[in-house]
């Protein structure tokens, strides 16, 4: 396959994200408003949503428990009761149902849903709606295809799903981070930084990480060798992690002829997490014993704070020592190099808004892989313009909500 133009490309997404940020910013200050108020109010703040709008949510959420001590409460944070209650009736009402019976207790919903048609979101919309409860809405396109009663919709403009997953999670963390501390800066002038960090990086180095990383991904896809996406440090990194395994087991190779689902790991299960602290209260015993089943040229990414903290150090020579084929994304500490690891330094954010560039590095991946996928079935000769790869939007294959219930 003829390279692939990764640096122009990770150029054009990363400018259109932080141009979709700048064109939610008018709306910024109601978001801020209702997030404040829901924060004084000492009452529950819930969030929904589906696939990687999931995380997005529940990012905000950790962002605001674990700054502020808000209560926060996600019928979303167990696989296990999600799917228990859906099997016990329908999806299109698992959410509402899991806010019922407690809903007097709720300040503010805070939902996302790039096609603001989902069913178990207008449900839970109409809801709040019944009991008066604010919901602050994120959606893509303009933001016509809902109604958030006492509350508001915050459209991102865009259609795109990619796009409109990076724009949410960013303008909801600095509205998060905003509505914590109010008497501080304003929103506008926290996204205005944010931004000007973003334009900064570096897509040569994005680029030829993006360059390696797609082929490792491609082969270890068609080759059904494992593919582990591990964050040992948790927090916001690690629900970014969340969406990156998603979207390499499900969005990548998605519609693409003869290709299987891959074999994705992502971090522990609370089950897992919560014996591991039990018997071994050392951060790095989980990756290391998760790494300890992996094989030769097997694919592992390893989302890290400091790239020189124990645990990642921990994580990258077990990696290594498993002769798999590491990638690092980091923010502090030196670049592994080498036979250690392929690595990429992130620019200097808080934790919160590194989750929002983490994730769009997963998207970026996301979709060269499956252009690689894609060509590797239709020639050596395939070429496509950065144009081509930003108009490898997933949305079209994700209407997921009009399939009829089984």
């Amino acid at each position: 396959m003829t390279a692939l133009p990764y640096e122009d490309f990770a150029h054009a997404y990363l400018t259109e994200v932080g141009e979709t940020v700048r064109r939610m910013l008018p709306g910024s200050q109601g978001a801020v408003d209702l997030l404040a108020k829901a924060i004084v109010g000492g009452r529950e703040i819930r969030a929904f949503g589906n696939g990687g709008s999931s995380a997005i949510v529940r990012s905000a959420l950790l962002q605001l428990h674990a700054q502020a001590g808000v209560p926060v409460h996600d019928a979303m944070m167990s696989p296990a009761t999600l799917a228990y209650g859906a099997q016990q009736g329908d999806y299109r009402t698992a959410f509402a149902r899991s806010l019922a019976s407690g809903i007097g207790r709720v300040d503010l919903v805070v939902t996302a849903s790039v096609s603001g048609r989902s069913a178990n979101i207008l449900e839970t919309a109409r809801l709040c709606a019944e009991h008066r409860v604010p919901v602050l809405a994120l959606v893509g396109g303009d933001g016509t295809q809902m109604e958030a009663a006492d509350g508001m919709v915050w459209a991102t403009g865009v259609t795109d799903q990619q796009i409109s997953e990076d724009a949410m999670l960013t303008a909801l963390t600095l509205a998060a981070t905003t509505a914590l501390d109010p008497a501080t800066e304003p929103l506008a002038i926290r996204a205005e930084r944010h931004l000007d960090t973003l334009a900064a990086v570096d897509t040569g180095l994005l680029g030829a990480f993006l360059r390696e990383a797609t082929a490792a991904v491609a082969d270890a896809i068609r080759n059904r060798r494992r593919i582990y996406v591990l964050c040992p440090d948790g927090g916001p990194l690690a629900l970014a992690g969340e969406h990156f395994a998603h979207n390499l087991h499900w969005d990548a190779p998605l519609g693409v002829e003869d290709v299987q689902p891959p074999l994705v790991a992502g971090d522990p299960s609370l089950a897992d997490m919560s014996a591991i602290f039990n018997d071994h209260p050392d951060p790095a015993h989980g990756v290391r014993y998760q790494l300890s089943s992996a094989s030769p040229e097997d694919v592992v990414f390893l989302l890290a704070y400091d790239s020189a903290g124990r645990t990642t150090r921990e994580a990258v020579n077990a990696a290594t020592a498993a002769g798999t084929r590491p990638f690092l994304l980091h923010r502090d500490g030196p670049g592994h190099s080498g036979a250690e690891a392929r690595s990429f330094r992130l620019p200097r954010l808080d934790d919160f808004a590194l989750s929002a560039l983490a994730q769009s590095v997963a998207h970026l991946l996301c979709r060269t892989t499956r252009v690689a996928l894609t060509a590797h079935r239709s020639g050596p000769d395939t070429a496509l313009s950065p144009h081509d790869l930003m108009a490898q939007d997933l949305a079209p294959l994700r209407e997921l909500s009009d399939t009829p219930t089984l």
